[in-house]
Formats: structure tokens, sequence, C-alpha cells
């Protein structure tokens, strides 16, 4: 601050991106996005004292925003704000492919924060664009998002092609077996012996933890292990810990791929843009026989998998009182090695134990039991409150909607007439310098008059209509699934499997019973949020 003055500074800031989907295209290139924007700073003398930051994320799919340096780019705009800054790319796509958030962008988040935005190859420049993109712009981007779901699909059909017939493309192979130069399975005698000996053992009828107990003591090493140091893949925390356990010995008791069968199509995307995966159903994975040499006898693997059944099946039933009775059902996971949790009664204190840890005699899993009191209180709380924000917001914003709601549609049409009113008379106003009823000078002083007026009155029916938009979807929270289930379960004073099950994904318990929950609807929850935030 000089003399009282308030020194306002300049920015450039150049965000390039490059990702797979963009293939071999060398104009895509982050040196040669680079020199386009540094060439479009040379040749526009506006820019000449601007201060360039350059923001680069280089192998970041633009399909959605969670990239390192774009965050630490809208970090940094906060941070200056009240200052000029531009924000320039290549063109649309290097900002993002995905066409709801990019136009949000565009349209909401960049003008609240004051950023002018340049799409140099699309001759795009948000001060031409005062009322937000226009038809051409919002196609524009509307190719762009569709761009990635069609590479999305495309690659998908690939993989499915390669899928049915029966090629193996992971960068590791099935516990058992090892890649050829042809990369086919040729089987891995040290591995496949331990497969052999684990159904060998399961058709005798051993216990799970016999069979760790066993492996164990003959230092054998878990598959994890096994195959991540035969083929140079870090481990993961959770890996470097891995050890024989009953989760393990039932994968390697499913799997076909023991028969000779290519097992794919096993797990897919969530969603796109997003690493989170689901599991596919056995009965829609893709299975192509004879691809490989089988190292388990069909009889003995289906006897095996019979018992199995028949021992999963015994102990639903058996569960049933207790699933009821546990809230928390399949629900709890120890964070510190990735295992479920299960509820069990242990020195008369009813508690949440990991089954690694009870299992599995040589598991290094340091997560104690937490009681079941504890947890299922504390979760509740949450559910509780969660549920008490969304209906002191659900008031406030109904209370809102009924008296303003009807006053802005009023007012906005008010404003509507005065433009058509303003409109008109400039139009007059033309006739009258067409006419020579008036100077050139007179005309242009007071047709800029009203282009003023007009312009002011726009800026507040754009306001009026952002306001009634975020009403809007605001009132479509309050109108979703997920407001139904909180009237349903508003009621309820203790945690149930069914208020559970409506509200819950999973429930993460460190060593230290630190409580992480995953709500289903967290979409819902986080804009309540961001609501009491603003």
């Amino acid at each position: 601050m000089r003399g009282g003055m308030i020194m306002i500074k300049k920015y450039l800031f150049f965000y390039e991106r490059l990702s797979k989907e963009d293939g071999d295209d060398e104009s895509c290139s982050i040196g040669n996005q680079r020199r386009l924007l540094q060439r479009f700073q040379k040749e526009k003398d506006e820019f000449s004292d601007y201060e360039v930051k350059e923001f680069i994320d280089d192998g970041y799919t633009g399909a959605n925003f969670e990239r390192p340096d774009f965050q630490r780019m809208m970090e940094k705009i906060r941070s200056l704000y009240g200052n000029k800054i531009v924000v320039v790319t290549k063109d649309f796509s290097r900002l993002g492919r995905d066409t709801i958030d990019t136009v949000n962008y565009l349209e909401k988040i960049f003008p609240f924060l004051e950023v002018r935005y340049i799409a140099v190859n699309d001759d795009y420049d948000s001060n031409d664009y005062p009322y937000g993109l226009d038809f051409e712009n919002k196609f524009k981007n509307l190719i762009n998002g569709i761009y990635p779901m069609q590479l999305s699909y495309a690659h998908k059909k690939i993989k499915m092609e390669e899928a049915k017939q029966g090629k193996h493309n992971g960068p590791i192979p099935t516990y058992g077996y090892r890649y050829t130069k042809e990369r086919e399975y040729e089987v891995d005698w040290e591995a496949a012996t331990v497969v052999q000996m684990i159904m060998d053992f399961l058709e005798q009828r051993k216990s799970y933890k016999y069979i760790i107990c066993f492996l164990a003591e003959k230092k054998i090493e878990p598959p994890s292990i096994y195959l991540t140091s035969r083929y140079g893949v870090k481990l993961s925390k959770v890996s470097k810990k891995s050890v024989w356990n009953r989760a393990t010995i039932l994968k390697i008791a499913r799997n076909k791929t023991y028969l000779g069968y290519s097992v794919r199509h096993t797990v897919e995307s969530c969603s796109l843009g997003t690493k989170k995966t689901r599991v596919i159903k056995r009965d829609q994975q893709v299975l192509v026989p004879n691809r490989q040499l089988a190292i388990i006898r069909t009889e003995q693997f289906d006897s095996v998998n019979d018992w199995l059944d028949d021992r999963a099946e015994k102990a639903g039933h058996k569960k049933t009182k207790r699933q009821r009775v546990s809230a928390l059902y399949k629900k709890v996971y120890c964070t510190e090695c990735g295992c479920g949790m299960t509820r069990r009664l242990e020195y008369n204190y009813d508690v949440y134990v990991c089954l690694d840890k009870r299992e599995n005699p040589f598991s290094v899993c340091t997560t104690k039991p937490i009681q079941t009191s504890v947890l299922e209180a504390a979760v509740f709380k949450a559910l509780q409150f969660n549920i008490y924000l969304f209906l002191d917001n659900e008031r406030n914003i109904k209370k809102s909607l009924k008296s303003n709601i009807t006053d802005r549609h009023e007012e906005m049409a008010c404003l509507h007439k005065s433009v058509d009113l303003i409109s008109c008379q400039k139009m007059e106003l033309y006739e009258k310098y067409k006419s020579e009823q008036l100077t050139k000078k007179e005309y242009m002083k007071r047709k800029d008059d009203l282009t003023k007026q007009i312009d002011v009155l726009d800026k507040r029916i754009a306001e009026i209509e952002d306001d009634i938009n975020r009403h809007n979807e605001d009132n479509f929270i309050f109108s979703s699934e997920y407001a139904g289930l909180v009237e349903k379960y508003k009621e309820e004073k203790i945690l149930t499997s069914d208020i559970a099950d409506a509200f819950i994904e999973k429930v993460l318990v460190d060593r230290n019973h630190d409580i992480e929950i995953i709500f289903k609807f967290q979409d819902e929850i986080d804009k309540i949020y961001e609501r009491i935030a603003c």
C-alpha cells in the first residue's frame, strides 16, 4: 500500500494439461501448449506487464478437476482475490472435458472470483461474454465432454473383445502361473504346488486356521508378496504386512483360472474420471476355456466349492439373528490391514474385532477390539447430526422459497419489461437520428445512456436467475431419495440395521479407534455443508 492506495497486481496464469486420452497428438504436448501461450502473450500488448505463473498437470484426465496443479492454481486465485487474474489455456479441452463442471467454472466460479478466462484456439475471451457462454461455445464444451466418454466406451469395447479371446493383459499373472514372452500363461510350479496343497486341505475339510498355520510354519509367502517381489511391483502399506488369511484361501478356492479358464471382466470402473471400481458378479464375468494348463482337477474344484457353498448357506442361517441386532453387519473395516471387522463376545465384552487378527495366528495387525456400544454410538451421533443439518436447512430453504421465489419472478418480469421498453426507446432514437432530428453526437450520447441502463438491468436479471437456480438446486436436494430417507428415519432413537443400510456405506476403524464413516448420498451431504459455509 502506498499513500493509502491499494496496489493491484496483474497475473497471467498459464494452465497446461496433457493426458493419455490425448494420444500421440504432438499439438497437445506440454511444450507446444507453453509455446502457444507464450506467443499469445507476446502478441497481446495488454498483457505485457502481467506476471506469468505456469501450472502444469501432465498425465491427468480432463474428465474431472481432481488434478494437483489445477487445485494449486485455484488456491492461488483465491489467495490473490482482488488482483487482476487472467487464466489462459490452449483451448477449452485443456481446462476440462467434463461438460457440466467446465461450464460451472466458466459461468459461476471464475466470474465469482473475478477471473478472466481465455481459450486461445477457441477464440474465447470471457470479457466478450459477460452473460455466460453462447450456444457455439456451449456446443464446443459438449463435444469435449463426449470425447472421453467415446474413448472410454471404445476402450471398454476393446477390453471386452480381448476378454472374449481369453487374452491376459494384467501386469501380474494369477498366482500359480507366470507369463511367457508371448504373454501367455505357463505353470509356475513353485506356486502351483501351494495351490494344489490348499485345495487338498480343503477337500479334506481342514479349517482355515489349520491351513494358515501350516503355510506360515513352512514359511510360504502369501500370493501378494510372492508375485509382487517377482514382477517388480511396489507393495502398498497393506500388502507389505500381507499374510495368509481366510480371504486369500477363499480367493484361490473359488478361482476358475486353475481349471484352465481365462477369467476376465471381473471389475469395472464405477464412472468416468474416477479410480473407483466395482466387482462384477461371477455369472457376468467372461470365461474362456482351455487357455492354459489346468493345475486343479474339475472334480476336486467342484467338491470343494460345493462344500464352501454349503458352509456359507449354513453360516447365513446362523447369522440371521445376529444380523438383526448387529446394526453395522458387514460395514465395519480395519484400516490397519484392510480386513473386515465382525461383532463378537470376548471376555464378556460386546466388541468388533478385526477378522484377520482374530482368525490368523500370524497376523501383524495391531488394531484392538472396539466396544460395540462405543462404535455404534459414534456412528449414530454422526448420522443424527447429518439428519439434523438436512432438516434445519430444509425448513430454512422452504421458508425462503415461499417468500422469495415468487417475488424474484415478479421482479424479473418487471425488469424484462423495462429492458423491452428501453430497447424500443433505442429504436425510436435511431429513427430520429436517421430522420436528422438528432445529431450524431446527441444520438450516440443518448444511445450510450440507454445501453448502460440495459446493462444494469441485465446484470440484475442475471443475479436473480442465479438466485432462482440456487434455490432450485437446493430444492432438488430436498426432494431427492435422500430427503425421503431422512423423513422416514428422522424419529429413530437408536442405530438399527435398516437405518444403517439406508445411509452408511462403510465404517473404517484405525488402530487408535479413530472412526471414519463413508456415507451414501455423500454428494447431497456435501452440498448442504457447502450451503452452510456460504
